[in-house]
């Protein structure tokens, strides 16, 4: 329900694109205020030594609550804890660099459209390790 309120209602995302038939590969995280869904993420390992954060969400009537931050640094936490894991990846729109370099993530490569929407790759190492 939030995916589909921020991404495909707000942003103008297609449902095709949005739901992508990769939930059951991820690990999904869901943050509550009183009960009422918030905020929203997936995480999906691609391969044994990354972590990959998607689908991050928050709903427009709890932003600025530092909600995202919230959950963002539990999902770090959480994949930093897994064994062999050397990088947590992202891609942030490009509107929203800011936020994630404040939790530690960098920007890499050139700038690409992901549903007609700007992006960077982000990157950074799990907690308790250095790039």
């Amino acid at each position: 329900m939030i995916r589909r309120k921020v991404f495909i209602e707000e942003q103008d995302v297609s449902e095709e694109e949005e739901m992508d038939g990769l939930d059951d590969q991820a690990d999904q995280y869901l943050l509550t205020v009183n009960g009422n869904p918030a905020a929203t993420a997936r995480v999906r390992f691609p391969d044994q030594h990354k972590g990959k954060v998607e689908r991050v969400a928050v709903l427009k009537e709890f932003r600025g609550l530092h909600l995202g931050e919230k959950l963002m640094e539990r999902i770090i936490e959480d994949i930093s804890v897994r064994e062999g894991i050397r990088e947590i990846l992202l891609a942030a729109q490009t509107q929203v660099i800011g936020f994630y370099g404040k939790l530690g993530f960098e920007a890499f490569g050139e700038e690409f459209l992901d549903a007609n929407i700007p992006h960077y790759w982000m990157t950074r190492p799990p907690l308790g390790r250095r790039k």
